[in-house]
């Protein structure tokens, strides 16, 4: 399927990932859909009436057979309807994990999605069977600085909004630019500069990319820091979470140029890191967390006490 260039998102004015807020500056997160069939609990079959959906970054057709049905997003007052032609549209300030709940028809089902905070998340031909849901496609865009790079992985984490991140997947057909519109490599990129991302939610949540352009750096200066604490949580290759000694939890984003050392010298990959290992960390500091340039691992966690026979 080919996807055509989306029109570039400016956000700003951070909020707390998986809250609402109000903010004039951002852009809102935008959920559209179709929903192709619902039931109580039987699915229905046959063609019904098509419809084409022309949107503004595809040119997919999409079946969309059920009118009435009540889509919204849970802990949340934003709520609508599908139309005639069974599409919907939401439009907030929701972002992070949340609930869209679909009801009508006899079904009553729920769907658990990521929102990008400031993007556009579009489920393709959503198909209901009483608290059973299904959907042949999430198609995302979104914008927000690269935190992450791991290029033997294939894969970048990129915060949408600044606020929301996603683990993004580079596949041989993916289309990646820089701001001029020339092919880049994963190799030419760093952490810092803004990615425009657009391609489709995978079973484990990752982005499947299908197009990336590569803008300017959010933060032109960053400063250098260096803390020491303790590993709180890891989620390899592209950041872990550390527990600052001086009070305080920080996200350390990882890159393919991040240096991971043991207390004596030896190199190691983040998968060797622990829960509770005592590290030091080098890096610049940046509004979406530490970009590390050196991790050093200064002791482990103690070994458990054996327990005798």
């Amino acid at each position: 399927m080919n996807f055509p260039v989306f029109v570039l998102l400016s956000l700003s004015a951070p909020l707390m990932a998986g809250c609402s807020g109000g903010s004039s500056s951002r852009p809102p997160t935008i959920v559209t859909g179709n929903v192709r069939s619902a039931s109580a609990g039987t699915a229905r079959h046959g063609l019904g009436r098509l419809w084409q959906l022309v949107r503004a970054w595809t040119l997919a057709e999409a079946v969309a057979q059920v009118p009435g049905i009540t889509v919204s997003i849970q802990l949340s007052s934003n709520t609508t309807t599908t139309d005639s032609n069974g599409f919907f549209r939401l439009q907030g300030n929701q972002f992070g994990s949340s609930l869209l709940q679909f009801t009508g028809n006899g079904a009553d089902a729920t769907l658990a999605v990521t929102l990008p905070a400031g993007g556009e998340l579009d489920l393709v031909d959503v198909d209901l069977s009483g608290a059973k849901i299904t959907v042949s496609q999430e198609r995302i865009s979104f914008e927000g600085p690269i935190t992450g790079i791991d290029c033997q992985g294939n894969l970048l984490q990129v915060l949408s909004g600044e606020q929301v991140p996603f683990r993004v997947r580079l596949q041989s057909s993916t289309v990646l630019v820089g701001q001029d519109g020339l092919p880049l490599g994963c190799g030419d990129l760093s952490t810092g500069p803004t990615a425009q991302v657009q391609g489709t939610v995978d079973s484990r949540g990752d982005v499947q990319a299908a197009l990336i352009q590569v803008g300017p750096a959010t933060n032109a200066t960053p400063t250098p820091v260096t803390l020491e604490g303790t590993i709180a949580s890891l989620d390899c290759p592209t950041d872990l979470t550390v527990a600052q000694n001086s009070g305080g939890n920080v996200q350390v984003n990882l890159s393919s140029t991040t240096e991971i050392r043991d207390q004596d010298g030896t190199s190691l990959d983040c998968n060797a890191l622990n829960g509770g290992d005592s590290v030091q960390i080098q890096g610049n500091e940046t509004s979406f967390g530490i970009n590390a340039s050196t991790i050093e691992r200064l002791s482990p966690p103690p070994a458990p006490t054996p327990t005798p026979p």
